[in-house]
């Protein structure tokens, strides 16, 4: 089968500076296995806590997230489940980084019912996220902070408008939303979505202060902005 030929062919020679332990790669042969993934072409992003490569399958381009299990940052990932009351996880790392990459894909389908502009889940299995690539057949989309923007203020309008709907309609706040998670191609979409809390929680609006500031502080090398005016019309927009 050619999926099982480019598997082996990612594991032999592809993965050489990543760390994937059995079990992620038993989640990635699963998800080949259900023709979700056929093969893994070339890597997109490499974080702190996992890696985004950029897959295929029947119907076109996917993007392939994994979280690291023995690298990422652990005492991090246990706060913000703890915001969102998953405080009954059990207390091992791969225990966490599945509750973790669950918490994501369960973000992601929330966010893009409520009409966010995120990329659409696809499937899960463990730490191995499968989702819509964003992106041509060249390239994946650019990060926010390395576009192209012809009209900073349509970008940005574009943007409040996100958070204003994961506010208000998605009762989430991104509670780290910055240039660095924000991919632009024509629209913006809203990325990393893990550590993304309940607007109800005590701690939301602090969060949501914070990406204010981060957005503000992006856009204000561009016009005049500050995070009090993006707060208002977040909490103005009618939805």
């Amino acid at each position: 089968m050619k999926w099982k030929a480019d598997f082996e062919d990612f594991l032999s020679g592809r993965t050489e500076s990543e760390v994937f332990d059995k079990s992620t790669l038993m989640s990635l042969w699963k998800l080949m296995d259900k023709g979700i993934i056929e093969l893994i072409d070339f890597p997109i992003s490499t974080g702190k806590e996992g890696n985004v490569f950029r897959g295929k399958n029947r119907d076109g381009f996917v993007a392939v997230k994994i979280y690291r299990i023995n690298t990422i940052t652990f005492r991090n990932i246990s706060k913000y489940l703890q915001y969102d009351g998953l405080v009954n996880v059990k207390k091992n790392r791969r225990s966490v980084i599945y509750a973790w990459s669950n918490k994501e894909f369960a973000n992601l389908s929330r966010l893009h019912e409520a009409g966010v502009r995120v990329p659409e889940p696809i499937a899960i299995d463990g730490n191995v996220i499968v989702m819509e690539y964003i992106g041509t057949e060249e390239m994946p989309a650019p990060l926010l902070k390395d576009a192209e923007m012809e009209e900073p203020e349509t970008v940005f309008d574009d943007v409040v408008k996100n958070m204003s709907l994961m506010y208000k309609r998605a009762g989430l706040v991104h509670a780290d939303l910055s240039e660095y998670n924000i991919l632009y191609q024509k629209e913006v979409v809203i990325i990393d979505v893990g550590q993304t809390i309940k607007a109800k929680n005590p701690m939301a609006y602090k969060f949501l202060e914070r990406d204010a500031y981060n957005v503000a502080k992006f856009f204000g090398k561009f016009f005049e902005v500050d995070k009090d005016k993006i707060l208002k019309q977040i909490l103005e927009e009618k939805i």
